[in-house]
């Protein structure tokens, strides 16, 4: 299994800067989450915000023909990547 790391660094994104997490796996970028505000995500409508996907790489990317993710916390952030890495892109 690999060693899964966050790193903090700010991401400048549509247009503002959001706090963001640099997710390395066995010491290479996998995925670059930021967070996201309930007006960020779907409009606002009843979501919490959360930690959305600006990046993927290698079994992370490939996302396609959905919506990336937004994730409620950064465990579950972790758990996805975890999974990607054991099951490839879905």
């Amino acid at each position: 299994m690999s060693d899964i790391t966050l790193q903090e660094m700010p991401v400048l994104a549509d247009g503002g800067r959001h706090e963001g997490q640099l997710v390395l796996a066995d010491g290479q970028l996998v995925a670059v989450f930021t967070w996201v505000t309930p007006e960020e995500t779907a409009g606002g409508h009843g979501c919490a915000g959360g930690w959305f996907l600006e990046a993927g790489f290698g079994p992370c990317s490939g996302l396609i023909s959905t919506t990336p993710p937004v994730l409620a916390t950064l465990d579950e952030a972790v758990v996805w990547v975890r999974t990607r890495l054991v099951n490839g892109p879905s």
